[in-house]
């Protein structure tokens, strides 16, 4: 007889969790960031949410609670409390990040002046091939180029049949952030942040739900998707400026007076994309 395990609750919260992150793994490996590096820097954002849980649950902070409730090893828990501050940063680069932190500052693969060089694709020891076989043995230059180029990192110069003759450019501004992509990343972390910290709160506290709610239409066409997106940007620009004045009426009337410790974010949200279970 073939016993099936029920699901429990830590089961379907992974379940869900997993595609909330869908879509953000999609973004991040586009932006380069590898699966070793986002689960190195889990540890810490674990690390840090731990001591609000077990002291909810009215439980005892100490090196042992914290290392069962995250999974992370007692020693790295005691380093962190010990420290009385974060973890220092990971400084598990991705391969790609490797490479390029190697290519600018190695002097095999730079020039006199310091400037990374334009290196031959293949062939001796300051060829790309090369350098690419200092960072990874387990990668073949050739994936870690088409990954480089992807990224906008790199390019390729040349047209020889046999690939003999090819450069490689290295782009020394293309891991540098663009200008306002510090802000535009802080104002999505703020605003999707408190969007999921209100669900999560809702999932917890169901007696006392934040507003969080949606409103879902399939089956549409293009034209109709159109005339939905300019429907809900008109409510918001009137909702916008409402809210906008009374919250300015409120901040004024509450600053500085005991207990103005507190924050809103009020927002909306329109996402369009094809069904997730298309009609055949």
């Amino acid at each position: 007889m073939v016993r099936t395990v029920p699901e429990t609750r830590s089961d379907l919260a992974l379940d869900a969790a997993l595609r909330v992150m869908a879509p953000l793994v999609e973004w991040l490996l586009h932006e380069g960031v590898t699966h070793s590096r986002l689960a190195s820097a889990l540890k810490q954002t674990f690390l840090d949410a731990a001591p609000g849980v077990l002291e909810g649950s009215a439980t005892k902070v100490n090196d042992s609670s914290i290392s069962t409730l995250t999974g992370i090893h007692r020693k790295d828990v005691r380093e962190w409390r010990s420290v009385g501050r974060p973890l220092p940063q990971s400084r598990t680069f991705g391969t790609i990040a490797e490479l390029f932190t190697r290519w600018v500052n190695d002097p095999d693969f730079c020039d006199s002046t310091g400037r990374p060089r334009v290196l031959d694709r293949v062939g001796g020891p300051r060829s790309f091939e090369a350098l690419a076989a200092s960072v990874s043995s387990d990668v073949h230059p050739h994936t870690l180029l088409r990954e480089l180029v992807r990224l906008g990192v790199a390019d390729c110069l040349g047209t020889e049949s046999d690939g003999a003759g090819d450069k490689v450019r290295l782009s020394t501004q293309a891991l540098v952030p663009k200008k306002g992509a510090a802000e535009m990343l802080q104002l999505f972390s703020d605003n999707v942040g408190d969007h999921l910290a209100a669900a999560t709160n809702n999932l917890r506290q169901p007696s006392a739900p934040m507003l969080e709610q949606s409103v879902f239409a399939d089956d549409l066409r293009p034209e109709s998707v159109v005339a939905m997106n300019a429907l809900a940007r008109q409510i918001w620009l009137r909702a916008f400026h409402e809210i906008v004045r009374d919250a300015n009426k409120l901040c004024e009337q509450d600053r500085g007076q005991s207990g103005a410790d507190q924050r809103v974010r009020i927002g909306m949200y329109f996402y369009h994309g094809p069904n997730v279970n298309p009609v055949r």
